[in-house]
C-alpha cells in the first residue's frame, strides 16, 4: 500500500541506505528532519567504503557497515547486529532487493519503503510511502519520509564537518578543486580539457587541486600540467571532505564528491551531459551547471549512443568553463 502519512512515534530508527556517495549526501537532510522532529536515535546501514563518512555526519548515532565484497557474510553480520537492537521503525532510503531485504530482516516494528521500489523491494514493506514522481531532486524525494511521518522537514541542513585541510603553501591563493574522474564514462568531460582548465587557472595565480579517483588507463594529459596538487586517488573519504570545505570553487563532473562539496556549502560547477540538473545537480544555490544540451540530452545512459559521439560534454569548451569559474571567483558568495 502506498500511503502519504503513518502514524508512528518511534524512538529507535533504522536507516537502510548502502549507497552510492551522492545518494548518501542527499539522504542528510531527511536524517536532520528525523532526528528534530520525532526525535529518535538514528542507525544507520550502509555499505562499508561509505561508513568513514558518515561518522562525521551528526545527525548520525550509530553506523553498520555492510561488507559489499562478501555478500552473504556481510548480510548475516549485519543481521545479527541489527536484531541485538529493537528498532521501533526501519526505512529503506534505497528501494531496491538487498536493501529492502536488510530492511524487512532488521524485524522493526514497522518498515517502509518508498513508493517507486524495483526488484520487487515492496514485498518486504510494511507500507510504501511517498511520490512516484521521480521527477524532482534526490534531496526533495528522500524527504518524502518525513511528510510522511508529519514531521516538518524546516531548512535543507547537511550536518557534516571534517577535519581542516592546510594547503601546503600560504593559503592566500584561492583554492580551486577539480575533480576529472566519474564512474560513468558518459559522465566525464575530456581530461584534454580539465588540463586546459586547470592550466589556465594556474596561470591566474590560482591554487588548483586534483581530488576523487583515478583516470582510467592511457596518458593522463593532467598529469603534464605544472603547478597543480594531485591528490587523486591518495585521500580518505573525511580527507576528501576537509578539502572540498576549504575550496573556494569546486569544478566537477556529475559525481559523488561534486554533491558533496555542494553539501558542504561550496560553490560547484557541475558539467553534466547524460544526466538531468533537476534530478541530481548540485543541490542549493549559488551554483552553476553547464553542458551543451543537444536534443538526446539526458539519456541516463553509461555508454554514449549518439552516432556524432558524446556532445553534450565534448563539446563544451574549456574557454567556457574557464570564464565561468573566473566571475564566480570574483564575484562574492
Amino acid at each position: 500500500m502506498v500511503t502519504t502519512e503513518v502514524a508512528v512515534s518511534p524512538k529507535r530508527v533504522l536507516i537502510v541506505k548502502l549507497s552510492s556517495l551522492g545518494d548518501l549526501v542527499h539522504a542528510l537532510p531527511t536524517i536532520r528532519c528525523l532526528r528534530v522532529g520525532l526525535p529518535a536515535t538514528i542507525t544507520w546501514v550502509v555499505n562499508a567504503v561509505y561508513a568513514p563518512l558518515l561518522r562525521y555526519a551528526a545527525d548520525v548515532d550509530e553506523v553498520v557497515p555492510f561488507d559489499r565484497q562478501r555478500p552473504l557474510r556481510g548480510l548475516w553480520g549485519v543481521i545479527r547486529q541489527l536484531r541485538r537492537r529493537e528498532f521501533d521503525l526501519v526505512i529503506d532510503l534505497t528501494g531496491l532487493f538487498k536493501s529492502a531485504l536488510i530492511s524487512r530482516l532488521a524485524r522493526g516494528r514497522l518498515c517502509l519503503g518508498p513508493s517507486y521500489a524495483r526488484e520487487l523491494a515492496w514485498l518486504f514493506y510494511h507500507r510504501q510511502i511517498g511520490s512516484k514522481d521521480l521527477n524532482r531532486h534526490a534531496v526533495e524525494r528522500y524527504l518524502d519520509v518525513g511528510r510522511a511521518l508529519q514531521v516538518k522537514d524546516g531548512d535543507r541542513v547537511f550536518p557534516l564537518a571534517f577535519p581542516s585541510w592546510v594547503p601546503a603553501e600560504d593559503g592566500t591563493r584561492p583554492v580551486v578543486v577539480l575533480i576529472p574522474s566519474a564512474r560513468w564514462h558518459s559522465k566525464r568531460w575530456p581530461a584534454a580539457s580539465f588540463a586546459e582548465l586547470a592550466d589556465r587557472l594556474r596561470r591566474d595565480g590560482v591554487q588548483v587541486v586534483l581530488v576523487g579517483g583515478e583516470l582510467p588507463g592511457g596518458e593522463d594529459p593532467l598529469a603534464r600540467v605544472e603547478g597543480i596538487m594531485d591528490l587523486r586517488g591518495r585521500t580518505s573519504l573525511p580527507e576528501l571532505g576537509g578539502i572540498l570545505q576549504r575550496a573556494d570553487l569546486v569544478v566537477a563532473n556529475d559525481t559523488g564528491p561534486m554533491h558533496l562539496a555542494a553539501a558542504l556549502g561550496r560553490r560547484v560547477i557541475a558539467l553534466m551531459g547524460p544526466t538531468d540538473p533537476s534530478r541530481t545537480g548540485p543541490y542549493g544555490t549559488g551554483h552553476r551547471v553547464l553542458s551543451t544540451r543537444p536534443p538526446c540530452s539526458p539519456c541516463f545512459s553509461k555508454v554514449c549512443r549518439n552516432p556524432a559521439g558524446q556532445i553534450c560534454l565534448q563539446d563544451l569548451r574549456p574557454a567556457e568553463v574557464y570564464a565561468t569559474a573566473a566571475d564566480m571567483l570574483n564575484t562574492p558568495p
